[in-house]
């Protein structure tokens, strides 16, 4: 069915409209010392405007020059590092060395290995290509000169709408926080809407990046990352499934025993976890271990068999009567339907004297945060009562599938087939259960 989705859309690809991108009303944080009136001003002055997150959050306005116009914090944590920084006459090469010293002097930046979230809230266009490389070059001079190493996550926002720059805006004033890390902490909640924004808020820039490279590719497009992801303060996942295998003793075996295995960190009840996955000998083991001290929170286990994903879908054709052939004429029929109402709409804001109609992409199965969203809705599942989520995709002759396993705190167990591309649930039962 990708195939056919892909044939219909690629003539509609470049009349699409796709936006990734989140929009923040520049300096509309938390400030040391001023207003949101005075950021107001300082952006409208400056050419640049950049923030850097480690757990202190310093924002910094460049004028046309290079040199710095003004620094402020974005935090409560910051007002430390901004207050003793002498800005008169340094440029932003020197301000960023100066803020990082003094974070490594308050005894912020820990361990050799560091991650940092670099925003770009505002860029002239001649200076982008320059100044976005030397404020990576200086970040990373400034973290050797102490000895230490720097993982950067860069993003660039820009105003493009002001919704989400609102909602963006009262979250950071909400928690704290830059907009930069607002903002990341949304794009992470796109794919994991199970993890609040309470829980997130409180993590480190290195515990988001660890969060992030959990994403999808289509939210970790959003971000330039320079570095890998650091886990100095866990186990690691190759520790962690180490440890799980350890755990059951009655198995006694190594990694190249069992046939599968996923490793994935996340976050419940506020603390960071590995849930660890494998199969062994037909049976399914699913672990869950405190991801810095490696001790075994809970441990279950299950048969396992492969799901076969065309297999149910002839069982389903063929115990309600249904056609493969008419299941797949009327996915094919929805489909064309989607892309006449897109193209109408399109044909629409060009007669209505719209602006140019942006680029898009080609139609893609629904990301995991667009698909749990939709069975939340659909089976009444509050957020705030979720303790685990499994997904899984399934590429068919008859079509592709998410299957999705989900466990809540009062104990119910949803078992669901899904449509990837359209998100109708195909199957679903539960169950209660009892966590051991």
């Amino acid at each position: 069915m990708k195939k056919l989705v892909l044939a219909f859309m690629l003539v509609f690809a470049l009349s699409l409209t796709c936006m990734t991108g989140c929009s923040l009303p520049f300096g509309g944080g938390n400030t040391a010392g001023g207003t949101d009136d005075d950021s107001e001003a300082l952006a409208a002055e400056s050419a640049s405007i950049f923030t850097l997150d480690v757990n202190p959050g310093v924002r910094v306005y460049v004028k046309s020059d290079d040199t710095v116009l003004a620094i402020e914090a974005t935090n409560e944590d910051g007002e430390s590092i901004v207050a003793e920084i002498d800005i008169e006459g340094i440029n932003y090469e020197t301000a960023i060395e100066l803020i990082i010293d003094k974070m490594e002097e308050e005894g912020f930046i820990e361990g050799e290995e560091n991650s940092v979230l670099l925003t770009v809230e505002k860029q002239a266009e001649e200076l982008s290509e320059k100044i976005n490389e030397k404020i990576n070059e200086k970040i990373n001079e400034a973290f050797e000169k102490h000895g230490k190493h720097a993982s950067i996550i860069e993003q660039e926002l820009d105003k493009l709408d002001d919704e989400i720059a609102k909602e963006i805006g009262e979250i950071a004033k909400k928690y704290d926080i830059s907009e930069g890390k607002a903002c990341l902490i949304e794009k992470i909640r796109e794919e994991f809407p199970e993890l609040s924004e309470d829980e997130l808020a409180d993590l480190k820039v290195g515990d988001l990046r660890v969060m992030l490279d959990e994403t999808s590719e289509h939210v970790k497009g959003h971000f330039n990352k320079i570095g890998e992801a650091i886990e100095d303060a866990y186990l690691g996942r190759e520790a962690a499934l180490a440890a799980a295998l350890e755990s059951i003793e009655a198995l006694d075996i190594s990694i190249d025993d069992i046939e599968m295995h996923r490793v994935h960190f996340t976050m419940r009840d506020g603390k960071l976890l590995y849930e660890v996955d494998f199969v062994y000998d037909g049976m399914k083991y699913e672990l869950v271990m405190d991801a810095e001290s490696g001790e075994i929170l809970s441990s279950e286990s299950f048969e396992f068999e492969d799901f076969d994903a065309k297999g149910f879908i002839d069982s389903f054709c063929n115990e309600h009567g249904i056609e493969i052939g008419k299941l797949k004429d009327k996915i094919e029929e929805d489909i064309k339907n989607e892309i006449k109402n897109e193209i109408e709409n399109v044909i629409g804001g060009i007669l209505g004297g719209k602006d140019e109609v942006d680029e898009g992409e080609d139609e893609e199965v629904l990301t995991r945060g667009e698909l749990l969203r939709g069975i939340f809705e659909e089976l009444e599942i509050s957020e705030k009562d979720l303790r685990k989520i499994d997904v899984s995709m399934y590429e068919t002759e008859s079509g592709t599938v998410y299957t999705v396993t989900i466990k809540t705190d009062s104990g119910k167990v949803y078992e669901l087939i899904v449509e990837a591309y359209t998100g109708a649930i195909l199957e679903s039962q539960s169950s209660e259960t009892v966590e051991k």
